[in-house]
C-alpha cells in the first residue's frame, strides 16, 4: 500500500474565542478539497510569498493627504474596519507565534514560472494567460449553452481531441430545460477514477455532479480538472436566464427538505462578486461588474434558496457604495448582518503588506456575515462581532477559503452554495464561469505515495 500523507491543518494559529485565526491560504484551499474520510493530499502550487510591503503610494505631507480626501466623491468614500482591532491582531499573532517562523507554510511555487521571479504580480499573469488561453480553446461559458442531449453526437460535436475550437455558439437564452432537470452525473463504467469527455460545452450551463465520496478526475479534451468528492457545480454566466436554471438545479437536486433547510434550499451561502477596483481594471486579470450587475439579479432570486437561520457571507471592497449594495442584498433576503471578518494580509516576517491606515490601498479585505431571519440584529455598527484573519497573500484575488472556518457556526449535515467561486468544494455547490479555473490539474502538486484515488 502507498505511504499515506498526513494533510495539514490550514489554522496555523486561533485563539480560545476564534475571533482571530492566522491561515495558510495555498493549504486552506487543498484542505477544502478534501473530507475527513478522504482528505486531499495534494497542493495547490502558488506564487512566492511577499517578503517586504509594497512600496507607499501614499501622500507625504498633511497638505497632500487633505487635497486627496477633497476629491473623493461619497461613491469612492472608503468603510474601513477598525484600525485598533488590526493593529491588535498582529500584535497578537507575534505574540504567540514563533520568532523565526513564516507567518506561512512552505509553497509549491507554480511551474508556470520561474521561481526565481519573487514579484507576486509576475505569477499571477502567467496563470491567467493559461487559464485564459484554456477557456478561450474551449468556449467561455458565458456563450456556450448546451443543449438538451447528454450524448455528444446528437449535438454534433466531433469527438476528435484536436478539434477545440467548436464553429457554432448558442446564446444564453437558449439553456435547456431537460439540461438542468437531467443533471451530468460524472459516473464511471469501470472504477470511480476519471470521467472524460470531448468538449467543455457537455456540462456547461448544466448540473454536474459527482457522485462519489472520493476524488475524481474529469478529463476534457486532454485537459484534467480535480473534482472533490460529492461536488456539484453549475459552470455558467450568472445573469437572468442562468439563475432560472440555478433555481431550478436547486430543486432538482435537493428536492426534499432537510432537518434545517427547504427544498432548494441552503444552510451557508458565500459570494465573492467581482466588484469593479482600481487595480483591477489597470491588470485587466478577470471581468468586473458594475456594483449592481449581475448582484440585481441575484438579489430578487436567491433569497429563495437560502434556509432560515443560514448563514449569509459576501466578500466586499473598501468601497461605501459596494458595501451599500451587499446589504441591500441582506435586507431583501431578510439577512441581519452580524458578524464582519477581515482579511488581514502580511508578509511572511508578519508586516502589513501597505500601511493600514491608508488612502489608496487598505492591507485587508471585508466579509460581511449575516443571518437570515435572526434576533442577532445589531442595533449600531460598533455592536457588529468582528474577527480577524491573517494571511499571506497568495496569486491575485485568491482567498483564504472559509470552509474550516465556517463550518463550527453551521449545521453539521448542512448544504453550502458559494457563489462566483473559482475553485470547487469537497460536498458543496459552486456556481460561476470560473468555478474550474483552481481546479485545472496544471495548478496542483501531487505528492508521490499519495493513496487518494487520482489520476
Amino acid at each position: 500500500m502507498a505511504e499515506q500523507i498526513s494533510t495539514p491543518t490550514p489554522i496555523l494559529y486561533q485563539n480560545p474565542t476564534k475571533t482571530l485565526t492566522l491561515l495558510d491560504i495555498p493549504t486552506s484551499i487543498a484542505h477544502a478539497q478534501g473530507t475527513v474520510d478522504h482528505p486531499c493530499n495534494d497542493q495547490i502550487c502558488a506564487s512566492p510569498p511577499l517578503q517586504t510591503p509594497y512600496p507607499s503610494t501614499e501622500p507625504k505631507t498633511e497638505k497632500a493627504k487633505a487635497n486627496v480626501l477633497r476629491t473623493k466623491t461619497p461613491s469612492d468614500t472608503d468603510v474601513g474596519f477598525p484600525d485598533a482591532l488590526l493593529q491588535q491582531a498582529l500584535r497578537e499573532v507575534a505574540e504567540h507565534w514563533p520568532l523565526e517562523e513564516d507567518w506561512c507554510l512552505p509553497r509549491k511555487i507554480t511551474s508556470l514560472v520561474s521561481e526565481r521571479q519573487s514579484r507576486k504580480r509576475k505569477a499571477d499573469d502567467a496563470i491567467d494567460q493559461v487559464f485564459s488561453t484554456q477557456k478561450r480553446d474551449s468556449v467561455h461559458a458565458s456563450t456556450a449553452v448546451l443543449p438538451a442531449s447528454k450524448i455528444e453526437t446528437e449535438i454534433g460535436l466531433d469527438p476528435s481531441p484536436s478539434r477545440t475550437e467548436p464553429d457554432f455558439k448558442f446564446p444564453d437564452s437558449e439553456i435547456s430545460v431537460r439540461s438542468i432537470e437531467e443533471p451530468l452525473i460524472l459516473s464511471s463504467e469501470s472504477t470511480p477514477k476519471a470521467y472524460t469527455c470531448s468538449d467543455i460545452r457537455i456540462f456547461t450551463n448544466r448540473l454536474v455532479r459527482n457522485p462519489y465520496p472520493t476524488l475524481l478526475s474529469l478529463q476534457c479534451s486532454g485537459v484534467k480538472y480535480k473534482t472533490p468528492p460529492n461536488a456539484n457545480f453549475l459552470l455558467s454566466k450568472i445573469g437572468e436566464p442562468t439563475a432560472h436554471a440555478f433555481s431550478m438545479a436547486a430543486l432538482t437536486l435537493y428536492p426534499k427538505s432537510s432537518a434545517t433547510a427547504g427544498p432548494g434550499q441552503f444552510d451557508f451561502v458565500l459570494l465573492d462578486p467581482p466588484w469593479e477596483n482600481r487595480s483591477v481594471r489597470r491588470s485587466a486579470r478577470y471581468d468586473t461588474m458594475h456594483d449592481s450587475d449581475p448582484m440585481v439579479v441575484l438579489q430578487a432570486m436567491l433569497g429563495q434558496h437560502i434556509a432560515p437561520g443560514a448563514l449569509v457571507g459576501c466578500w466586499i471592497t473598501n468601497k461605501a457604495s459596494v458595501r451599500d449594495t451587499a446589504l441591500d442584498a441582506f435586507q431583501t433576503w431578510d439577512v441581519q448582518l452580524i458578524e464582519e471578518w477581515a482579511w488581514l494580509k502580511t508578509t511572511v516576517g508578519g508586516l502589513p503588506i501597505t500601511q493600514i491606515d491608508g488612502l489608496w490601498r487598505k492591507p485587508y479585505e471585508v466579509l460581511l456575515l449575516g443571518r437570515k431571519g435572526s434576533d442577532e440584529a445589531q442595533s449600531s455598527d460598533s455592536d457588529v462581532r468582528r474577527r480577524v484573519v491573517v494571511a499571506v497573500p497568495d496569486l491575485h484575488s485568491r482567498k483564504p477559503h472559509l470552509k474550516t472556518l465556517i463550518e463550527p457556526f453551521i449545521p453539521a449535515s448542512y448544504r453550502a452554495l458559494e457563489v462566483f467561486a473559482r475553485n470547487l468544494t469537497a460536498e458543496w455547490w459552486s456556481w460561476g464561469d470560473e468555478v474550474l479555473k483552481y481546479n485545472w490539474d496544471g495548478h496542483w502538486y501531487t505528492h508521490k505515495g499519495s493513496t487518494q484515488i487520482y489520476d
